[in-house]
């Protein structure tokens, strides 16, 4: 396993960050657990500290305080501290995260995809296959976009619990989160509030209106034709360029990067995508997913899943289609 990712396990295809160990797709929801080295628990202990005037000396004749509400969050099996937090803090264990998905494969026959942990633990996830299937149109049906249904959470203070419809375009392995306006696609659960599963479904639904108005999205932008220059504007726009091109900014390079595969026809898919806001997204999303530069495979699943990289496809994605409107 390469030092980046703790721990992963998959079913299937190897996924596009290139990671992880394969398993067998009708193994159970605990085995998956445990070959995803998420067979663990977080726990919170008090934080203590030396207390020089202080009478307790029942810790091995060590003087020692508890700092009053304040816990150190720690994995059990090997107390690897993640993060200092409060009282209020509410941790969703790994076993939680898997059980969200158990009525999902049984009852929507959804599949279980991929589950780890990044950063050392202080962050996992589980993915699942939904069973959505578009091609989008305008591309005679040979590009083809698979739904997905992400749930991940954090330890080291980084992230609330997140559920999120994401998809993949299958032709080049890129991921995009299923971001519309107004949709039920993303439902965050902060950590002082109780993790409820049933409350989270019944706010992302199963995903079929929110799925639909997605890949019909993709649709309008796969017949949509831009050239060169409109798709500088997009990239100005989502960059927040100033007009001065002479004036630095360290986002100039990724725009013209960007540019530069939209209009490489040896761009993953590009064949299918063309020169159209379809293909400026899939540009965008190969240049995230794939060529960015990142420190490690770590760094680059976290920037395309929930950080910078997720960000500037959400805001690519909304820019093109405010474009087409």
């Amino acid at each position: 396993m390469a030092a980046a990712v703790e721990s992963m396990a998959y079913v299937g295809a190897v996924p596009w960050h290139g990671l992880g160990t394969l398993v067998d797709e009708n193994i159970g929801l605990e085995e998956f657990q445990k070959e995803a080295g998420l067979d663990w628990e977080v726990q919170k202990t008090p934080v203590m500290f030396n207390a020089p005037d202080h009478e307790r000396t029942e810790f091995g004749g060590v003087k020692l305080a508890t700092f009053k509400d304040k816990f150190v969050l720690n994995r059990t099996t090997d107390h690897k501290p993640f993060a200092v937090v409060s009282g209020r803090y509410k941790p969703v264990q790994p076993k939680e995260i898997f059980e969200f998905f158990r009525d999902l494969l049984a009852m929507h026959n959804m599949k279980m995809h991929t589950a780890g942990s990044l950063k050392e633990g202080g962050r996992i996830w589980c993915l699942a296959e939904t069973g959505d299937v578009h091609k989008v149109r305008g591309t005679d049906g040979d590009d083809r976009v698979d739904g997905f249904l992400l749930l991940s959470t954090s330890y080291d203070l980084t992230l609330s619990t997140l559920a999120q419809f994401t998809s993949v375009r299958v032709v080049c392995n890129n991921t995009l989160q299923q971001a519309l306006a107004n949709s039920s696609g993303r439902v965050t659960i902060p950590h002082v509030k109780e993790f409820r599963a049933a409350d989270i479904k019944d706010q992302l639904g199963i995903g079929r209106e929110q799925w639909g108005a997605f890949t019909a999205t993709l649709d309008v932008l796969a017949k949509t034709k831009i050239n060169v220059d409109i798709a500088v504007q997009v990239m100005g726009t989502v960059f927040k360029l100033p007009e001065d091109v002479t004036a630095p900014n360290p986002d100039r390079i990724h725009a013209s990067n960007v540019i530069n595969l939209f209009l490489d026809e040896r761009f993953k898919g590009a064949d299918l995508a063309g020169q159209t806001a379809w293909g400026l997204l899939n540009a965008t999303t190969e240049y995230v997913d794939w060529h960015k530069r990142a420190r490690n495979q770590n760094n680059r699943i976290n920037s395309a899943w929930f950080g910078e990289g997720a960000n500037l496809k959400d805001a690519m994605f909304n820019e093109l289609v405010r474009l087409v409107a």
